[in-house]
């Protein structure tokens, strides 16, 4: 019997994984009462989400620094399991492909500046004066490096580019059923600033590693 090639999942995805399920399981006990305090998700909210008014300046904050700790903080809340759960399972699927081609510090390096890269365009582009959380900032940055890698192989074997073109727009037509279908409550900018962050660096990633125009292993 031959034996199959197995991809095993990287441990930084592992660790990343870990981390959302149990801060937002902690989070869910709290709101079921099943906790002495149960307003932990408020409080947790106030310390960690990504405020826009306390980035431009509008409020002190809580504590010293919080203006820059909330840019990667907010992508360790979420709103619910089910949010949580979306976002894990892009992050795990994706991490798992890209940790192929790129160590378990890179992609720990990818989550937290898609992240921060997120919060900063959502902050210079969003109106909202509402905490901003979750990690779809950086599930785009997982995006935007995958695609970038599957861009430079595609150029180096001159295959045409447009499936890269015609998954973004796709992505981009999502966002905005998604922001129409919730109300406005979706943070594209987040998305966008991820994307681009991941699909950066790969270009670093692929030249500093040699590999340009490799894809990640299917």
């Amino acid at each position: 019997m031959q034996s199959q090639n197995f991809e095993p999942l990287p441990w930084s995805i592992k660790y990343i994984a870990g981390v959302l399920a149990a801060v937002e399981l902690l989070l869910s006990a709290s709101d079921a009462g099943w906790l002495p305090n149960p307003y932990l998700r408020q409080s947790a909210f106030l310390y960690a989400a990504l405020w826009p008014d306390l980035a431009q300046g509008n409020w002190g904050g809580i504590y010293p620094g919080q203006g820059y700790v909330m840019l990667l903080s907010h992508a360790f809340l979420h709103g619910s399991l089910s949010h949580m759960a979306l976002n894990t399972v892009i992050i795990l699927a994706l991490g798992k492909r890209l940790g192929a081609v790129l160590s378990n510090g890179q992609l720990l390096l990818l989550y937290g500046a898609s992240a921060v890269a997120g919060g900063a365009l959502f902050v210079l582009l969003s109106r909202e004066s509402g905490p901003m959380i979750g990690a779809s900032g950086a599930a785009f940055g997982f995006f935007g490096i995958w695609k970038y890698f599957e861009f430079a192989a595609r150029r180096r074997m001159g295959l045409s580019l447009m499936p890269i073109w015609q998954f973004i727009g796709v992505l981009a037509l999502l966002n905005v059923a998604m922001w129409y279908l919730l109300d406005g409550g979706l943070a594209w900018e987040a998305h966008l600033g991820g994307f681009l962050a991941g699909w950066l660096l790969g270009t670093v990633f692929a030249r500093g590693s040699g590999q340009a125009g490799r894809g990640p292993r299917r």
